[in-house]
């Protein structure tokens, strides 16, 4: 990981610049110039540029320190292979790193699609409320697995078979069995009294992938921007060569 906080800070210190000035000159907020020089957070391409040239330092300089600035050296002892080439090889890792990082972000976002539409079908087939009175014995006619959805059948007013899935939370339900229900006010949807650990329990296990796809790819923004300034040193250092 890239620090360049204290060199920011330190080489406005040398323009005779305090936080509030160089933040207006940046035009950004001082809580964002704190942030940068404390390592909370990382300038943008865009501001990276415009940092140097307010404080009128190299772009290399200010991200490996003076005289840190690495060197490529054109050959290395042993089997041959340059310093150049080990960077090569080092960015390459680097890059298959990142793209596991988002094929997993790919797959955890779509564990927490799933996962909501769990949560929101729970939250929507609770009998939160009282929707009727009426409530009878619904045919289960087929449990794919216990703990999950079912297929269930129960008669409407005008005395039609009406087949619904739903997830369930009984235990030791079986085809065949007959269970008691809400079908709501027009006996047009069924009503379940869901446990309170099954609710919570579901919200609890979204929460947490919610949080690892935000980790992964605040990640993910993080790798992309340490390449963003390796290519700006990368480029620069092949400028002063030239």
């Amino acid at each position: 990981m890239l620090l360049i906080g204290s060199r920011i800070q330190e080489y406005r210190k040398k323009a005779g610049l305090n936080q509030e000035e160089f933040a207006e000159k940046m035009g950004v907020s001082r809580q964002a110039v704190s942030k940068w020089e404390r390592d909370k957070a990382y300038p943008d391409l865009d501001r990276l540029v415009c940092i140097c040239e307010i404080l009128d330092v190299q772009v290399g300089e200010l991200i490996y320190g003076k005289g840190d600035e690495p060197e490529a050296p054109e050959e290395v002892s042993g089997d041959g292979t340059s310093a150049n080439n080990a960077v090569h090889l080092k960015n390459l890792r680097g890059k298959g790193r990142l793209a596991r990082l988002k094929i997993l972000f790919c797959v955890m976002a779509a564990i927490c699609v799933f996962c909501v539409i769990v949560v929101a079908v729970l939250f929507v087939r609770n009998e939160w409320i009282s929707h009727s009175d009426k409530n009878g014995n619904v045919r289960v006619e087929k449990v794919y697995q216990q703990y999950t959805k079912a297929d269930l059948a129960y008669l409407d007013d005008n005395g039609r078979k009406i087949m619904d899935t739903v997830w369930l939370d009984v235990p030791g339900v079986r085809d065949g069995d007959y269970i008691q229900l809400y079908t709501g006010v027009d006996g047009d949807g069924l009503f379940l009294n869901y446990k309170t650990s099954t609710i919570v329990a579901a919200s609890f296990v979204m929460l947490v992938f919610i949080i690892l796809l935000i980790l992964i790819g605040l990640e993910i923004r993080r790798m992309k921007k340490e390449d963003t300034l390796q290519i700006i040193f990368e480029d620069k250092t092949a400028d002063e060569k030239m």
